[in-house]
């Protein structure tokens, strides 16, 4: 297990690092269920207010906040048995892509690939779909 990484055990791991909480499975793991961008937010209004694992401040990671999961050097498998680059206190068969909320309340969203770092850009309501993990609190200034 990594030393950056502390698992909550009430399904939240702790960014030592960044100070922020993340779900410990994503949006697949937990509902099998890919997210549009709308579904995806509404997922995280739902943690908020059932207080997953305690907290009301569940959201869509900011593309910052996302890219701080991407670990080159680490080697977990997604869905598919496919290499992903996510930090093996995660468990394995998350989708291999996730989404951010960096919009501004327009159209486009925004994705990052745990398989090559990449963030795309897409049509929220015209897009393949996707998966979610949430994040709670707020970067540390690291």
């Amino acid at each position: 297990m990594s030393e950056r990484f502390t698992d909550n055990q009430d399904g939240t791991i702790t960014d030592t690092q960044t100070g922020l909480t993340w779900t410990r499975e994503d949006c697949w793991q937990t509902k099998e269920q890919w997210m549009s961008w709308d579904e995806a937010k509404d997922w995280t209004v739902n943690l908020s207010a059932g207080k997953f694992a305690g907290s009301h401040d569940w959201r869509l990671p900011t593309v910052k906040e996302a890219q701080t999961l991407y670990a080159p050097e680490s080697r977990n498998q997604d869905k598919y048995g496919k290499e992903i680059h996510l930090d093996p206190v995660f468990p394995e068969g998350p989708q291999a892509t996730i989404w951010c909320d960096d919009s501004g309340g327009n159209s486009d969203g925004f994705t990052l690939s745990f398989s090559d770092g990449e963030i795309k850009t897409l049509y929220k309501s015209k897009c393949p779909r996707m998966s979610a993990r949430a994040v709670s609190g707020n970067m540390a200034d690291r």
